[in-house]
């Protein structure tokens, strides 16, 4: 959220005419860290300061906070829906058993602020197909506007990206993101394995985000890959570009997307994609990349496999997915959002 929060709002104000001017607002006394402080932070002290912080127009920047539209004016007041994966958890999709009933309440209390909503952004057709499926909202005023690349992933580097973090030469399958269930962290050690014992490849996984559950971690211990994995942890946003620059392909399996930022960072970093066929990925990957149904761990070690063999298949990916990626840029991403605000604030007047 606070990449897109961020650059948008650089990319917004590097064309505002005179006059015009795009604030960022989050309250300093709102300390969004761990339950159960974040739950009152969240659902009382924002909402009550977010009336106090109101411009023409409002753009609540993550749908989780919906429940703003209670105390904003509404009529001014856009949002963007980045994905139903909570709605779809806890509906038991992915196999996950769904969450407990103040979690369900939780989420209706935001839904019902979302209706409110003068207008609603929605990051992809797959997103925007789940908010008008679980709100029954007006079709007609719900915009699809994906998401852009930063430049500084476009930007090619002569230095060794392996040698600026630190890592062995070799060859690395990169996964960027947390580690919660809809990620499908297990595909990512199964297909490791089927590499590096069945196939024979000396690969590792190049991991950057949140620490393993435990669960995963038993997994990979189980699957004998422990040794194979390299964590990098949380990364820095200036070290990222060099992360992906170091990888040989980037490996998503998530079961859902709202949209998959990092297989468009991949992209743009010129990297080869292998992404899960489900949600919205592929609408960003297009015929850019390798997808494959996220449960056939089989097929997507092969996909692997064919990109690791094969120069010619390596580059035409490369060339395919820095042509794709830049059909995705945030100006065009704020350009579009900022048609959206200017529709909000004739109706409102």
């Amino acid at each position: 959220m606070s990449v897109y929060g961020d650059l948008l709002l650089a990319a917004l104000r590097s064309f505002l005419p005179p006059g015009d001017e795009a604030i960022g607002f989050l309250p300093r006394h709102v300390f969004l860290g761990p339950r159960p402080a974040r739950y009152w932070a969240q659902y009382i002290g924002y909402q009550l300061s977010a009336p106090f912080a109101q411009g023409d127009v409002n753009h609540v920047i993550d749908h989780a906070y919906g429940h703003l539209l209670y105390t904003l004016d509404p009529a001014r007041t856009v949002v963007t829906f980045h994905d139903a994966i909570g709605l779809k958890a806890r509906d038991g999709h992915f196999g996950h058993s769904g969450g407990d009933r103040s979690l369900s309440l939780v989420q209706r209390y935001n839904l019902s602020g979302l209706r409110k909503a003068a207008a609603v952004i929605c990051d992809s057709e797959a997103s925007r197909k789940d908010f008008l499926a679980y709100t029954g909202y007006r079709s007609e005023q719900v915009e699809v506007i994906p998401p852009g690349a930063d430049g500084s992933f476009f930007r090619q580097s002569n230095s060794d990206p392996k040698g600026l973090l630190g890592l062995v030469p070799g060859r690395y399958l990169l996964h960027v993101g947390h580690t919660r269930f809809y990620k499908n962290i297990p595909a990512l050690f199964h297909v490791l394995a089927i590499l590096t014992q069945s196939l024979g490849y000396d690969v590792k996984l190049l991991k950057v985000g949140e620490a393993f559950t435990a669960e995963q971690e038993k997994l990979a211990d189980d699957l004998g890959i422990r040794d194979r994995i390299v964590h990098l942890g949380m990364v820095a946003d200036d070290l990222l570009p060099d992360v992906y620059r170091s990888a040989d392909l980037l490996l998503f399996p998530s079961w859902y997307e709202g949209f998959g930022l990092p297989v468009l960072e991949a992209m743009a970093s010129g990297v080869p994609v292998v992404a899960s066929n489900r949600g919205s990925l592929p609408e960003v990957v297009g015929d850019a990349g390798v997808l494959v149904d996220p449960e056939d761990h089989e097929t997507m070690a092969k996909s692997v496999a064919m990109i690791l063999d094969d120069a010619g298949f390596r580059e035409k990916l490369r060339q395919a997915g820095l042509e794709r990626a830049r059909l995705f840029t945030w100006e065009k991403t704020a350009k579009q959002t900022l048609e959206v605000y200017r529709k909000v604030y004739q109706a409102s007047q």
